[in-house]
Order: structure tokens, then sequence, then C-alpha cells
């Protein structure tokens, strides 16, 4: 058994000495303001987590301290009273797992305990917590933890602190928990809140930031270092955030996992016995060639040597029954590293692990810094983006959470939004567009539906509608395409612009927090044009890694790069609930006779009669005609657009509107008519919430409707003869 034991250990140090020697990752904060040193254990049978770390925290302000406020997260799931559930929008939320799983009700929910919280070396303050409700009047919520300290802290001081705890893992609910044996630990410790001196994202003075676990938010947290040792059975498969120092196996049949990463602020892991581990690493030199990184280089107007990226080493934890994703998995992975590398900065830490969920389980999808959570299907579509769309996603979340940390309880939109646009970029370039799918017993058709014809009761009880439309074709969808439909059905609930508890429902808080926003930034992009948009991602992004920023700065700086004020453009679409609709109202053309009517000839009044006047028209050889257009805004928004205007004989003449007031006449008179005119023809207007009333010809033409009625009448038919035949 000694000798056993002393091999392991040497396999231990060896596995510590390589991969120290390895990890290149240099810190480019100069002072955490946190820094964890973790040692937890996890026990699979009981679904708990025993924990025990250091912490030394550091007042970064010029405030003296009295308290410090901790998340407990894990409380949400502690019982039905708890803000996360009752903050369903008036009723309490139920959970999914009430209605899925039988088994013991205490083994469903979750909750963390603080054993003991006291000074290293000093006083036991455990005494001295108690639950606060900074956000609400329910005191049966124990999501945050107020900790009174015999001296404050003072301006710039540092304070240490041990603690103790247990943390219950739910069954999966909210991208956290179990599901059987497969374990994700996130938002799984005591965490410290913000503490943010005045002057701090807009803060008139200092306090702590530390909100309470709604249902529709997220988290923040300082950037700092994590030193983990996380323990579980052997023959668990464990991924974390940070780069891997060792790996020991100890004699009770467990091995222990040392975990390392600085600049980030969060610390989640995984553990699962039937994880597939695949290592891939993403060579930058391979990936990128030299004249893609020429082009980007230019186009966001920095030097060649600042747009080279870095090496990773990408770590895929899969289920077994999703290894045929596995190349799809780590391409959607590189392509994420290349594109947002390029175009917002190299990702800056060594390594990137990705598990891949359990189907249906609650725990995906979901980020962490150098560590996502994904899922995708038995039978994932050829043409699909899926799992690409969700893996660039949670990718992409390395930027806009990890990277540029902003506070996701109050401007979720600053992440999921500006997430959303980048991850829609990022699959139009590398992949173009998806097709959509129809699935039948889970097998993806390839497949595009205009219409569902309900059947009839008698004799198909039971039958779902028929698709009615072009079937087994690979049709197009614009990755944009659900973020519009969401909007143009919830835009009217609330401004863009609420903390993330405060929308109407869930679903207002996912249209403003991610499709809505997208839209915004294709719109603010279409303005400022691309290159100009390109270099202001990017500016911000650099400008606030590893900190804290709120809209004012993005603001400040789309207004910096672009030399424009833009307030007016964020005042119209983030800060009001008003939509965008503009419309072709009329096209007209009239032939311009000449004199028509009774005019003064000569001291005279002569009368000049309609028909000879259209006559000596029709035979004129300089025709001119009076045409005029015009242009209607319905909606609230006002915002500048163009007018394409359509003549015969293939001339075109470009309008552009403020949109100030609420229609606008353009008049021209010109030898050819006007056959058609279109407001925004380059929808640069992606927030227009109505495509189809942007354009009209001067004469109708149904050849369009006739197809379609031609196409209605033969499935009509073929769905009727089939009814007929078992009636």
């Amino acid at each position: 058994m000694k000798t056993i034991l002393h091999l392991g250990l040497l396999t231990a140090f060896a596995l510590s000495v390589a991969s120290a020697s390895a990890q290149t990752y240099k810190s480019h904060i100069e002072h955490p303001i946190v820094r964890y040193r973790m040692q937890a254990k996890l026990d699979p049978e009981a679904k708990k987590v025993t924990g025990h770390y250091s912490l030394t925290w550091w007042n970064h302000t010029d405030n003296t301290i009295a308290d410090l406020y901790f998340h407990l997260y894990l409380n949400a799931f502690k019982n039905m009273d708890s803000t996360f559930f009752r903050d369903a929008f008036g009723h309490r939320r139920r959970p999914d797992w009430q209605r899925r799983e039988r088994g013991s009700e205490e083994s469903r929910w979750g909750w963390v305990d603080v054993n003991k919280l006291q000074l290293v070396g000093g006083a036991d303050l455990t005494s001295s917590l108690t639950f606060v409700h900074p956000d609400d009047d329910n005191a049966a919520d124990q999501t945050v933890m107020r900790v009174a300290l015999p001296q404050p802290i003072p301006p710039h001081g540092t304070i240490e602190l041990s603690v103790d705890f247990t943390a219950k893992l739910p069954r999966s609910v909210a991208r956290n928990g179990y599901e059987g044996d497969y374990f994700l630990l996130a938002q799984w410790f005591p965490k410290i809140g913000v503490y943010e001196g005045a002057g701090e994202r807009g803060r008139k003075q200092g306090g702590w930031n530390c909100h309470q676990y709604h249902a529709n938010t997220e988290f923040y947290a300082d950037y700092g270092i994590y030193d983990v040792e996380l323990t579980a059975p052997a023959n668990y498969v464990v991924g974390a955030t940070g780069f891997r120092l060792a790996e020991q196996r100890n004699p009770d049949g467990t091995t222990t996992y040392h975990q390392y990463q600085e600049d980030v602020h969060d610390f989640a892991w995984t553990a699962c016995p039937r994880f597939v581990k695949v290592t891939r690493t993403f060579d930058w030199r391979k990936e990128v060639s030299h004249e893609e990184l020429l082009k980007w280089a230019s186009f966001v107007n920095v030097p060649t040597e600042q747009e080279e990226l870095r090496d990773v080493n990408v770590t895929l934890l899969v289920q077994p029954d999703h290894v045929n994703s596995t190349d799809r998995y780590f391409r959607a992975l590189f392509n994420g590293l290349k594109y947002f590398g390029l175009w917002y900065g190299q990702y800056p830490y060594d390594t990137l692990t990705v598990a891949d969920t359990p189907r249906n389980s609650a725990t995906c999808c979901m980020e962490y810094p150098t560590f996502i959570t994904v899922g995708t299907s038995l039978w994932p579509g050829e043409h699909a983006f899926h799992p690409e769309g969700v893996t660039v996603h949670e990718f992409g979340h390395q930027f806009w959470y990890a990277l540029v940390g902003n506070n996701e309880f109050e401007e979720a939109f600053l992440d999921e939004g500006f997430n959303t646009y980048s991850t829609s970029k990022v699959l139009e370039t590398a992949y173009g567009a998806a097709c959509s799918y129809e699935r039948v017993f889970g097998i993806p058709i390839p497949s595009f539906t205009w219409l569902d014809v309900p059947l009839p009761r008698f004799p198909f009880a039971g039958v779902p509608s028929i698709p009615v439309g072009p079937y087994f074709s690979c049709v197009e969808t614009p990755e944009r395409t659900s973020d519009r439909r969401s909007y143009l059905l919830n835009a009217k609930d609330d401004d863009l612009v609420r903390f993330g508890w405060e929308y109407l429902n869930g679903v207002s808080y996912g249209t403003n927090s991610y499709g809505r926003v997208g839209l915004t930034l294709r719109t603010l992009e279409s303005n400022l044009g691309e290159q100009t948009m390109a270099r202001v991602m990017r500016t911000y992004h650099q400008r606030w890694r590893y900190r804290h920023p709120c809209l004012d700065d993005f603001i400040a700086v789309v207004n910096e790069v672009s030399g424009q004020n833009m307030n007016w453009f964020f005042q119209q679409f983030l800060y009001s609930s008003n939509v965008a609709d503009y419309t072709i109202a009329d096209v007209t053309s009239e032939p311009i006779l000449g004199k028509v009517g009774v005019y003064e000839v000569s001291g005279r009044k002569q009368t000049f009669r309609d028909k000879p006047a259209q006559k000596a028209f029709e035979k004129s050889t300089n025709k001119q005609y009076h045409s005029s257009v015009t242009v209607r805004r319905l909606g609230e928004v006002l915002a500048p657009v163009d007018v394409l205007v359509h003549f015969e004989k293939g001339e075109t003449v470009r309008e552009h509107w403020d949109g100030q007031y609420r229609w606008v006449r353009y008049t021209y008179d010109k030898p050819a008519k006007a056959i058609s005119a279109e407001v925004d023809p380059a929808r640069k207007l992606a927030l227009e919430a109505n495509f189809t009333n942007n354009s009209r010809t001067r004469e109708e033409d149904n050849r369009a409707a006739a197809k379609w009625y031609v196409r209605w009448i033969f499935w009509l038919e073929t769905l009727f003869f089939s009814a007929g035949f078992f009636s």
C-alpha cells in the first residue's frame, strides 16, 4: 500500500510540474480584489459538497467598510418561499423537477449552509451572520448574507476570512444541480458581493451591490484568483474553471484535482463518470491565414501584432450518446476563438473546458470563466446551427461577461444582447445561413412549412395539424429570424433598460436582454458603418476588460470612436418601448399635359381643354411626368431612413429623410414615370416592425399572390382528398 501511494504521489508531482511548466498565462490585474484558496469534496450519493476556503478581500475604495455581504445562491432552491420561486411574476414558480421525477422530496431541493466563518487568526463571526433582503420585503429569502465586522476595513485595507460550508445540490434547475450521476456545480459556494465606490457605474456613494437571486437574473462578482482543490470519486471525470496544476489519487478511492486561474470572477465545475474526454489544441496559426490577419488588423485599425491570437488547450467532456457531434463542437469552438479573437482581442487564458450536458437537462446551457456547458441532440441536422449556435453563444460569453464584467443583475442586455449580436455575426461569417428542420421521432428532416392546417376531430382525434407548403427542402433561415419574431410580439411590454427582475415576465426579459439588443446593435452598425462599428466594439471591449462597465460607458465609446453624438439613437431604442414602422403610403405618376383650364393670355382669359392637351402629350417626343412618393412614420421611433425611388428605364433616385415628422412627400418632374419606391432599402433599421409595408409599386402586381394561390389550392385539394379517404 505504501508503494502504491508513493507511486501515486510521484505521478501527481510529475503532473503538477508538467502542468505548471506548460502554463503560460500572465495576470493582467495589478491588484486582485478577491483571492480564494479553496478545498471541496463531492459526495455523489448525498448530492452534497463539503468545503472550506480562505478568502482575502481588498477594499479598493476610499471608504471605511463596516460589514461584508455574501451571495448564497443555492438557497434560492431551498423552498418555494425564496424570491427566486416567488419572483415568477405574481405567483410562485413551480420547479420543473417537481413534475418529472419521483423520489424523496428532500433530494430535489438545494441550499448552502455556512457552518463557520471567522477572521483568520481572529474572532469567530458565525453568530453575527444575518440574512438581508436588499431588493424586496421577502423575509423568507436567504440568498444574501450580511456579516457585521468587529473592526471596519480601512480604505485600501484587506481582510482575511476562513469559511466552512456545506452545499446541498438540487435536482437540475436554473442551470445548476445534478441529473442522475451528472453534476454541475455552479454558484455553489458562499461568494462575496461587489463593493462599489462612489463614481463606479454611476454610483453616487459607495455601497454593496449584492442582489438577491431572482428568477430572471444572473451574476456579478469581482475579479481575482481562484486556487481550488476538488475531490471526487476516482471514476468521475472532472472539468472546471482554470488550469489543472495537479491530480492526486487518494487512498479512499477519490481523486483530488488542483485547479488554478487568475483574472476571473467566478469558479464552476462538473463531474460525471460517463464523460468522454477529448482534448484538442486551438493552433491559431493554422486557423488564421496571414491574409486574414492583415485583413482584420486593417479593418479594426490595429497593428498586425495586436491582432495575433494565442494557442488554447480545449477540453470537451461529451456525453457518450453525443460523441457523433464532437467534431462539430470543436469546429464551433475554434470559430469562436478565431473570430471573437480577431474582432475584439485574443482569448487570454490557456484553457477552455466545455461540458456537454445530458439531453433535456436544465443545466444547459451556461457560461463561466474558461468553462461553459452546451448541449445537442442525438441527430443534429447537418445544416442546422445545433450544436453550433449554442456553442458559439456560450463561448462568446467569455468576452461579454467573463472578460467585460458588467452587472448581469442590473444590465443583463450588456452581456446577453452584445453576445447575441456577436454570435450571429460569427455564425454568418463561418457558416452562412442555417436550414430549417422539422423533426419526426427526433430525426431531423429539412423542411419549411408556411401553414399548418388542423385536421377534423374525427377520424383524426389526437393527430396534430398537417404542414402545408414546400416540404423536404432546405430553406435558409437567417440567424436573426427568431429575434425579430420575439421583438415584434413583445416590444411594447417593457423599456429595454431595466433591472432583470423588473421586466413584465420571462418572455419580456428574454426579448429585451437578447434579441432586441442584437437587432439594436445591427441598426447601430447600419448607421455607423460596419468598419466604424467594428472599431467601436473592439475599443469598448479592450477598454473594459477585467472591469465593470455600464451602459453609459458603452455610449461614451460609441460617441468617441464614431465622432458623432449618437445619444438620440440610444434614447430612441434603449430607453423606450416604442417600435419603428415606416411605410411607403403612395406612389403616383401623372402626365404633365401643359395648360389645362382658364389662363390669362395677353390680358384676356383663354380656355385650354383637356383632350387636346392629352393628344398633344401623346404625340410629343419630350414627354414629362409629375410623380410623387409619400412616406409615413407609423411607429413612435424617430430615426433617419433612406428612400429609394425607381423610375422607368432603370433610373433611381435616393432620398434621405430624418423621420422626425409623421410623413414626407417627394415630388419629381421627369421624362419617366415613378414605378415603385422603398423605404430603408438596405434594411439598416433592423428593428423595423413591419418590412412588408416598406415598399409599394404604382400599379398592382398579383403574380406572387397567384403563385401562392395555386400552391394553396393544390395542397388543400390533396389534404381533403386524403381526409375523404378515411371518412
